[in-house]
């Protein structure tokens, strides 16, 4: 007979709280990996993957004590450096945050997600040439992770470097089938070197299941005004502020393509001009 029934059993728990993660149930995977880690204070994957459900719960500074936990116990456990790191970079706290996956790469050279991690943070602060080269450098790692290489073109296309950009989305296609993201990114780059109309009908064509995406309606919205299609582009950017009004209204502020629309009431009205 077990010492546990089935409730109390870790290895039971470990199960629930990770289906409760892939369904984005971050409060009860909590609740679970709690359970555990009464009976096994010192398990680093548990620790771990607490920390990961704390950040998606945006208790940040819990995060990071969970992590510091590990690094008592283990002083090279990456992942605790990149929960670590993740959790500094939400907060703002971006020299804390490349500090740690600084320290993760002291700990293991080849950890590809500290790379990672160190580059989509610097890309964030527009230093795209070390962000790409840590990417590039993250991919050397783990050849068979198509978000890194994915990363890798949405950065080229901060650049400005938008053929390269499809040319790295192409091959992502090729290497591991078709995936919204890219087909998105696809059509992002192609609207940058101001092929909306291709642009549009990669957009459009992504699907029902993508139709009420507010980053596919926006994206559309600015296309059609960057043709002309100033109805429709209005049209589409009330339904895009309708489902993120905050980030979309910053967004149509600072888009020169919409310029010609800063004199239409209906657009001041809806961006809060």
């Amino acid at each position: 007979m077990g010492l546990f029934g089935r409730d109390e059993n870790p290895e039971y728990l470990m199960r629930q709280a990770m289906l409760f993660m892939q369904k984005n149930q971050h409060k009860k995977a909590v609740g679970e990996f709690k359970k555990i880690l009464k009976q096994e204070p010192r398990n680093e994957k548990v620790l771990y993957q607490i920390g990961i459900a704390l950040n998606g719960l945006k208790k940040h500074n819990d995060t990071i004590t969970y992590a510091d936990r590990i690094l008592e116990i283990n002083p090279k456990n990456t992942g605790a450096y990149n929960n670590k790191g993740k959790a500094f970079a939400e907060m703002g706290n971006l020299e804390s945050a490349i500090k740690c996956y600084d320290e993760a790469i002291i700990a293991n050279s080849k950890d590809y997600e500290a790379y990672f991690n160190k580059g989509v943070l610097l890309a964030k602060i527009q230093d795209y040439d070390t962000a790409l080269e840590l990417i590039k450098k993250s991919i050397s790692l783990n050849k068979k992770n198509p978000a890194l290489h994915l990363h890798s073109g949405i950065i080229l296309g901060k650049m400005k470097k938008n053929k390269e950009a499809l040319k790295v989305l192409e091959n992502i296609e090729r290497k591991f089938g078709a995936h919204p993201d890219v087909t998105f990114q696809q059509g992002i780059q192609l609207a940058e070197m101001g092929e909306h109309k291709k642009a549009i009908k990669i957009f459009e064509n992504m699907g029902e299941s993508h139709a009420d995406n507010v980053n596919i309606i926006y994206a559309i919205s600015r296309s059609r005004a960057a043709i002309g299609e100033y109805d429709d582009a209005l049209r589409l950017l009330k339904k895009a502020v309708s489902k993120s009004p905050k980030v979309i209204r910053a967004w149509a502020k600072d888009e020169d393509i919409f310029n010609p629309l800063h004199a239409n009431k209906a657009f001041r009205r809806l961006v809060k001009m």
